[in-house]
């Protein structure tokens, strides 16, 4: 059982990790950067308190983007913040009183 739980944690941090890569390399790539420095926030439970969950993801993520440096800062209450955010920008794309 404990086999099975450390497999499954760790693939999902590699396809957490893909994805990501994907994203920062194709920034990356549009802003015409031989190399990219950005900073990430994270949220959520398995990244805070999983051993070895944000070990592996970083890992996996300096191997799919070498030439990218992402930096983790974790946040609390993202999901939150996140909607309120998108709430302010859609009010101000939309004008008020629309």
């Amino acid at each position: 059982m404990r086999e099975v739980c450390h497999t499954v944690s760790m693939r999902a941090a590699q396809l957490c990790a893909a994805g990501l890569a994907a994203v920062v390399e194709k920034m990356r790539e549009n802003r015409g950067l031989d190399k990219l420095s950005i900073t990430v926030g994270v949220d959520g439970t398995l990244y805070k308190l999983h051993p070895n969950f944000s070990h592996c993801l970083q890992k996996t993520l300096r191997n799919l983007a070498p030439n990218c440096t992402v930096s983790f800062m974790p946040s609390e209450d993202g999901s939150g913040k996140g909607a309120a955010l998108v709430a302010a920008v859609a009010c101000r794309v939309t004008g008020p009183g629309q």
